[in-house]
């Protein structure tokens, strides 16, 4: 669900919305397509596998959308303002995490980290030079995080004391070395202005120097018991759920608490924004 606080807080931040919303969403009018939607799918990512697996949007259909959204706002509002929209609107590309955590577990007989890690940053490369062939003039792409430090890998993979499973950490760290290389090599041959965020640094910060943001626990989440409960496991009805999230970096045993994406949002904006300004 990374992408989709990002996007929700960053539009905030910048004075659109206070959330934007889904393109699928039923109760959508002409007048919300002006503000911007979000074509993303929870559990999505770039390899089409990991959406087949988690049943959610694939990023090849999430482009489909866009092309009809497009569509939509040339039937409501002319082909001028069409024009508008791609000239002007910034899009953020936020994807990796589940392709990494889970969809390698299906992958590795026939991958190694590396080699995977690389075919995921030719994935992205693909889905930008589509993105920008539909128009999109300025296109944020963010890097892969530290999944390795997530309390459910923690959980998984870290032992008896839960340290972050640094072979995850090192194939986010090698995709996103592939993606930042890429992405300089396509700003030369797009129209596109593309701009790789780094956010593998600012999380991690957070998670290794919780004090120094306000947090007081970056191992487990805030959810039940914090190792493992993710999604529909967090409710209010989940026990040993702690009472204040914003102690917490994160929510549940995957997913930053709302400071926290705050937080990153904040830094990444104050860093990032003038390159897709200018």
């Amino acid at each position: 669900m990374y992408y989709i606080f990002y996007k929700n807080i960053a539009a905030e931040k910048l004075g659109i919305a206070k959330t934007l919303p889904p393109y699928l969403g039923s109760n959508l009018k002409p007048d919300d397509l002006l503000k911007g939607v979000i074509f993303a799918s929870g559990g999505s990512g770039y390899d089409p596998l990991t959406s087949t697996v988690l049943s959610v949007v694939s990023m090849s259909d999430q482009l489909k959308y866009f092309q009809e959204y497009l569509s939509k706002i040339k039937q409501h509002f002319g082909e001028e303002k069409v024009k508008f929209i791609l000239e002007k609107s910034l899009f953020l590309v936020v994807s990796s995490s589940n392709d990494l955590a889970e969809t390698y577990l299906v992958r590795s007989v026939e991958y190694c980290r590396n080699s995977y890690a690389e075919y995921l940053a030719q994935l992205a490369s693909d889905f930008i030079k589509e993105l920008s062939g539909l128009g999109a003039k300025y296109i944020g792409v963010f890097s892969g995080v530290p999944v390795g430090c997530v309390p459910a890998q923690r959980t998984l993979f870290g032992g008896f004391t839960r340290l972050c499973f640094e072979d995850l950490n090192n194939m986010a760290l090698h995709f996103n070395s592939k993606l930042s290389s890429n992405l300089d090599a396509l700003t030369k041959e797009l129209p596109s202005r593309v701009v790789y965020i780094d956010v593998y640094e600012t999380l991690l910060d957070i998670i290794k120097n919780p004090t120094k943001y306000g947090f007081e626990v970056a191992d487990k989440g805030c959810c039940g018991t914090g190792l493992i409960e993710l999604m529909e496991l967090c409710n209010k009805f989940s026990p040993f759920t702690c009472s204040d999230p914003s102690t917490h970096v994160f929510f549940d045993a995957y997913d930053p608490s709302e400071k926290a994406y705050q937080i990153i949002t904040d830094k990444l904006m104050d860093k990032y924004l003038k390159y897709l300004n200018n």
